[in-house]
């Protein structure tokens, strides 16, 4: 009785690891980008007795402070860096939302749920690989790294005494680093999910991300604001109804789009590349390359390989 209450705790009060690595990475980006590190931060150091060069120094006159600078903090051309770096990254579509546009005075603003999500687990660490103190951002990699084995679609229920060991480390290498006030309860809960990773399965399975993308579709039924219910049952029943009938009456030709077919859709099959386009000048090494290329490996090439194939063949000949 006790080992079944013990498994079946975390399945009732179960932990959302989509919100915790939107406020993990929330915390990461505004110590890093300096938002955090106010003089209330500095005093937090000294009330602890750590760190005393980070401490807050009194100038001659015993009034105002000044501060040395952070490891953990981005220097002006470093956060430039990574900016730049952030924005001229090219991503398939739909796979996260216009990142480059949610740069703002050079700080990140009006960031999403799953924008946090790709941002931890391949951004943030492909915009850190050059920049940065190699301690903080090795911590940071750890993280990103963490969280891209609990998200994962298998798990290995033969390393949950390594990945217990790792998340130890990886919050402890954090905490050598960062300063206290980084250190929130969200900061503390990636414990817990490892442990709750080898109880209640893989986290794809148990995030809100369906849910919250399915409660937008909800809120866009809503044309009446003074009856959201009887909007969103309207909506939901006019798109049962659609459905139904493109799924069970396929003699009729549809004259728009079909609600239940997701072959229309272009990002389904192909991968669009979103961003403006940059003009390249091409070297005519690279040019004679492409030749080759379309040469060897087009179809409607294949007489005249054979016919070069053969004339190579005739001059090798007389050649002996």
């Amino acid at each position: 009785m006790l080992v079944w209450s013990v498994q079946k705790l975390p399945t009732r009060h179960t932990l959302d690891a989509m919100h915790c690595k939107k406020n993990i990475c929330e915390n990461i980006l505004t110590t890093l980008f300096g938002e955090t590190d106010d003089a209330k931060s500095r005093e937090d150091m000294h009330a602890r007795g750590i760190r005393p060069h980070f401490h807050l120094q009194r100038n001659l006159d015993g009034r105002t402070h000044f501060k040395h600078d952070a490891p953990y903090v981005l220097t002006k051309d470093e956060r430039q860096e990574f900016l730049t770096t952030l924005r001229d990254l090219k991503f398939p579509s739909g796979y996260v939302g216009p990142l480059s546009s949610r740069i703002s005075n050079g700080k990140l603003r009006g960031l999403k749920t799953h924008d946090f999500h790709i941002l931890l687990q391949q951004v943030i660490p492909l915009c850190l690989r050059n920049i940065g103190n190699c301690k903080v951002v090795g911590g940071v990699m750890r993280v990103s790294r963490l969280f891209r084995v609990i998200t994962a679609k298998v798990v290995d229920v033969n390393q949950k005494v390594v990945m217990l060991e790792d998340v130890d480390e990886t919050i402890c290498s954090l905490e050598k680093e960062l300063p206290p006030s980084v250190f929130v309860i969200m900061m503390h809960l990636p414990i817990h999910l490892v442990e709750e990773l080898y109880i209640c399965g893989p986290v794809h399975t148990r995030w809100m991300y369906p849910f919250e993308r399915y409660m937008k579709g909800l809120k866009g039924f809503v044309k009446n604001k003074a009856k959201l219910e009887g909007s969103m049952a309207h909506g939901y029943l006019r798109e049962e109804s659609v459905g139904f009938l493109n799924e069970y009456l396929s003699k009729y030709t549809p004259t728009r789009k079909r609600a239940w077919d997701d072959k229309e859709e272009p990002a389904m099959f192909d991968e669009i590349l979103e961003g403006p386009k940059r003009d390249r000048v091409m070297l005519p090494e690279f040019m004679k390359l492409i030749h080759g290329f379309v040469i060897e490996n087009t179809e409607h090439m294949a007489p005249y390989r054979r016919y070069n194939f053969l004339s190579l063949l005739g001059c090798v000949c007389m050649f002996n």
